[in-house]
């Protein structure tokens, strides 16, 4: 059962991703994108089982959807960063087929973004691996003994996945041939994470035991030696 719920979950995404770029295009048999779902569908599956395999706590916090201590704010936060994703990768195709903001990319660009794109997808996959605790919303889990990560990716900056996740826009923005929400909106998108990075700060601070002196060792959220 627990594979199973992962691999609904992985076609979920899938799912989701798809309709929020194939929609607004003039046609859906747009061979970029195609490429990008089955790409990221495989990937995501062989990941996620080897997670399910190996290092099965994380995968079952990020299945878990009953946040008991979830602060009031943080949902308002995860509702802005839920439309500012779909409003986003909305934009990528606006961009490709009716905007054209900026010229269309060079073939080795869409390449460099595929790695961008993978860059991001390792980023978040050894977040989760190293963090157990690490959930979709800010949640205090006490039945699960929650404890201070600070070691790995967390002992550079305080919100890794934030980072991946960036990484991995920005390189799906560029494989499809929109440089303008490969940079611009890379740093709205960064901009939408900032009220949930504040509320899981204080949260954290108040409620997690010594991580009001990890915020003082590791100053950086998401770019190291930026912010």
């Amino acid at each position: 059962m627990f594979y199973i719920k992962t691999f609904i979950g992985v076609i979920f995404q899938v799912l989701l991703l798809a309709l929020l770029l194939l929609v607004p295009a003039p046609t859906w048999y747009w061979s970029d994108a195609i490429f990008l779902l089955g790409f990221y569908f495989l990937i995501n599956v062989i990941t996620s089982f080897w997670i399910c395999a190996y290092y099965p706590a994380s995968m079952e916090a990020r299945l878990e959807f009953d946040f008991k201590r979830q602060p009031k704010k943080d949902k308002i936060a995860t509702s802005i960063i839920i439309l500012a994703l779909g409003l986003a990768l909305n934009l990528i195709t606006v961009d490709v087929f009716y905007l054209n903001i900026f010229e269309a990319p060079p073939p080795v660009a869409k390449y460099i973004g595929l790695v961008i794109f993978l860059f991001g997808y390792t980023i978040i996959l050894f977040t989760m691996v190293q963090n157990e605790f690490a959930q979709s919303v800010v949640n205090i889990q006490d039945e699960r003994n929650q404890m201070l990560v600070d070691t790995g990716l967390y002992g550079y900056i305080r919100h890794p996945m934030y980072t991946g996740l960036m990484f991995l826009f920005s390189g799906i923005s560029l494989w499809l041939s929109s440089i303008f929400m490969a940079t611009i909106g890379t740093i709205i998108l960064m901009l939408a994470f900032i009220p949930r990075i504040l509320i899981e700060e204080e949260t954290l601070s108040n409620e997690l035991d010594g991580y009001e002196a990890y915020l003082q060792r590791v100053k950086h959220r998401i770019i190291p030696r930026v912010y």
